[in-house]
């Protein structure tokens, strides 16, 4: 899950909720949660804890550590500096690919929002099936 973007562009909407500069991963856009939050349980019920990844950038810890104190150290990938998207996917699956080269892999922005998260659930768990299948 990715969640070390600095949200430049929705700053004056995170501010105006926050009252601060946080990105708008960690800001409850829509409804009580945040959206790092929000992404995070759309993960239940299809990929297990243990086998979950979030990447976020160091200067954030302000903002994720509340949240992310339930997580294990090899589910919270911290990049020292934001380096865009590109960074933010290598990075974590340079570290999974030396410990689980064969794994299946999804990427989840945390800052997306779905209308039906169970469905979109549902098909990425359908494409960690055929990639399964075909392993």
């Amino acid at each position: 899950m990715l969640a070390g973007g600095d949200g430049t562009r929705l700053r004056a909407l995170t501010r105006e909720l926050s009252g601060d500069d946080r990105p708008k991963q960690f800001c409850p856009i829509m409804g009580g949660h945040t959206l790092l939050e929000t992404t995070w349980a759309r993960l239940d019920g299809v990929i297990t804890p243990g086998h979950r990844m979030a990447v976020v950038t160091r200067h954030h810890e302000p903002f994720y550590a509340p949240l992310m104190a339930r997580l294990r150290p090899t589910e919270l990938v911290v990049q020292p500096d934001n380096r865009g998207t590109a960074a933010g996917i290598l990075y974590p699956l340079l570290k999974l690919a030396a410990r689980a080269p064969a794994a299946a892999v999804a990427v989840l922005p945390s800052d997306h929002h779905f209308s039906d998260d169970a469905g979109f659930m549902a098909r990425v768990e359908a494409v960690f099936e055929a990639a399964a299948a075909r392993a």
